[in-house]
């Protein structure tokens, strides 16, 4: 719990401080803290992402990498690769066509 206020209070103690900032500034800084915290990705590093279809954080500048990064394949694009068959208890699948199964059993 105390790390929890200790936190809170880093974050807002630089936004108490900056009183002549005008309230856009405060906003979008705010904006990024809890995204940051949320997601480890700065508001800006959203909106690259977005634009660009890359995954862009500002980390990687820090490892001296580029901005933007190609997005690594997703788990929908390895699950697509699956095939999978319907049993009674669940849905079994597997890298390559099982030929024990039966076709009816596959789903889509």
């Amino acid at each position: 719990m105390r790390s929890g206020v200790r936190n809170i209070l880093a974050i807002a103690a630089p936004l108490a401080l900056a009183a002549c900032a005008d309230p856009a500034s405060l906003a979008l800084g705010g904006a990024s803290v809890v995204t940051m915290i949320d997601s480890g990705k700065t508001v800006s590093d959203h909106v690259m992402s977005f634009a660009t279809g890359e995954e862009c954080t500002f980390r990687h500048s820090l490892r001296g990498q580029a901005w933007c990064q190609p997005r690594r394949g997703t788990e929908s694009d390895e699950q697509s690769k699956l095939v999978c068959y319907q049993s009674i208890a669940r849905t079994t699948c597997y890298e390559v066509a099982n030929r024990f199964e039966t076709e009816t059993r596959r789903t889509p």
